[in-house]
């Protein structure tokens, strides 16, 4: 099992450098994370979306996902948003080895900052609840999506 998306899983982190595009009204921005571009999805407020893209860090721009207009129907669409996000990241090749080279390992978003949604929290508080790890499931959804893809199926 791969529990930490740190040292050199860090890869798997949305935080990790990568070139992701995400459409603003009529135009398609670079984004420089999983991340940036996840945060900028949950409105539709250009401004928004580009004060987050924007942002110097992932982290910035995580913290400024949790101060915007939400859009109404985020709930409904965030798992195939970040699914989406996820096989434009593995879209490069470097990447896609990396992925691939995890074999069959479990993945899990361990994490420490109460995540149980993405990931799996270890914190003393959140010892005894599992979390969903859907950003670890959707990971290993898109192995295995390469995998096929690979193999012609």
């Amino acid at each position: 099992m791969i529990d930490s998306f740190s040292g050199q899983y860090y890869f798997l982190s949305n935080f990790y450098p990568s070139c992701i595009y995400l459409k603003v009204q009529e135009d398609w921005i670079v984004c420089r994370t999983v991340e940036h571009a996840f945060q900028a999805s949950k409105t539709i407020y250009p401004r928004q979306q580009l004060e987050i893209i924007s942002a110097e860090t992932p982290g910035k721009a995580k913290r400024l996902g949790r101060q915007l207009i939400l859009r109404n129907d985020w709930e409904d669409i965030k798992v195939n948003v970040m699914k989406q996000l996820l096989m434009q990241k593995f879209a490069d090749v470097d990447l896609r080895v990396k992925l691939l080279a995890t074999g069959d390992e479990e993945l899990v978003e361990g994490n420490y900052w109460h995540d149980n949604f993405w990931g799996n929290c270890s914190c003393l508080n959140c010892k005894k609840i599992q979390g969903k790890n859907i950003l670890g499931t959707l990971l290993m959804e898109e192995r295995e999506r390469i995998k096929k893809t690979l193999k012609g199926d």
